[in-house]
């Protein structure tokens, strides 16, 4: 619990400190863009240095090589590998295959959806296409091998994106900054993707690394990435009472029980979508997702006009920003700029 509450405190108070008033704007911009990193290092430092406890630690193989070297090799036969596979499983097992596509489909764009934001102004949406047909050919070279399948890392992805995006320096005085554009490349990627291969070589050093130390690093992920959702703020309203609602769209143009009700449908779906992907029929999980459509389009207009809808789930919809001074670390800028978070990204 030290281990991750220590991690978690020192990345959020780093974040923090960038727009407090101490020392240069360069050195507090570096000290909260790598907050992260000096977490992590501080704390397995102290757990290095103290021998008297004992964590649970990550387990890094030495090396590459299969994962059970004694049952196959590199390649695996899709005939069988211990015994024969009758063919009938292959077309028994297509259903499966099927829903696995879906998932990892929908994963990637809906990360797609949120890089390409209009208000990015980003150019090269041809890349986005690239990606999937890499992604599915790398997939198929893992199903070849036994390997894991390959997904988008949404959260490594998004961040990425944020540390090229330019922001607007000359803004007026109590104004958010703006997205002036991106710097569209790919170098930066494949020198983060060289590193992480390289890291297979670097098993003895990750090794010491306590897994406590990772909790805090998701619940600091967690915590920042909800800036700015409009779900989560709208679920706070419920607990505030109506003279202390923000002067945004769907406070002024949905009434406050309709506004309520909406968030409880979110909230109701949202806890559906949880106990799908908890239980066995986890691998329907991109079927149940798609059923958000249906329901919004053609079961939601029943009981809200297309102007609340609009307000609450479209165009209109923007959750307001606590401090327009406020720097927003890479984590949080993607929702905490004043934009609208449409239903795609809340899903």
């Amino acid at each position: 619990m030290i281990l991750m509450f220590g991690t978690f405190i020192i990345a959020f108070k780093l974040k923090h400190f960038r727009n407090s008033k101490f020392l240069g704007r360069s050195v507090r911009r570096a000290l909260g863009d790598f907050g992260v990193p000096i977490s992590i290092i501080v704390m397995v430092l102290l757990d290095f240095l103290i021998h008297d406890t004992y964590t649970d630690k990550l387990v890094m193989p030495e090396g590459i090589r299969p994962s059970d070297p004694s049952v196959h090799g590199w390649f695996i036969n899709p005939l069988g590998v211990t015994k024969p596979l009758p063919i009938w499983c292959i077309f028994m097992a297509a259903p499966a295959s099927l829903l696995l596509f879906f998932l990892v489909f929908l994963e990637e764009n809906i990360c797609h959806l949120i890089l390409s934001k209009p208000e990015r102004n980003m150019t090269k949406s041809a890349g986005f296409h690239f990606d999937i047909v890499l992604s599915c050919f790398i997939n198929f070279v893992c199903g070849v091998f036994g390997a894991l399948f390959m997904g988008p890392a949404c959260v490594r992805t998004v961040s990425h994106t944020s540390a090229l995006t330019i922001m607007s320096s000359t803004h007026a005085p109590g104004e958010s900054p703006k997205i002036e554009g991106v710097k569209e490349q790919r170098l930066s990627a494949i020198v983060v993707s060289i590193l992480i291969g390289l890291s297979v070589l670097l098993g003895s050093v990750l090794n010491l690394v306590p897994k406590a130390v990772l909790y805090g690093i998701f619940l600091y992920m967690g915590v920042s990435s909800t800036a700015g959702i409009q779900f989560q703020e709208r679920f706070i309203l419920v607990l505030m009472p109506v003279k202390h609602h923000p002067n945004v769209p769907y406070v002024k143009k949905v009434r406050t029980w309709k506004m309520h009700s909406f968030t409880g449908i979110q909230l109701t779906m949202l806890i559906i979508l949880w106990v799908v992907k908890q239980s066995p029929a986890a691998l329907c999980f991109p079927f149940v997702l798609m059923l958000l459509i249906p329901i919004r389009l053609y079961l939601l207009p029943y009981g809200f006009n297309n102007q609340e809808l609009s307000a609450l789930d479209g165009k209109e919809a923007s959750a307001p920003t606590s401090d327009t001074s406020d720097e927003p670390d890479f984590y949080e800028e993607t929702h905490g700029l004043p934009t609208h978070v449409d239903h795609h990204h809340q899903s």
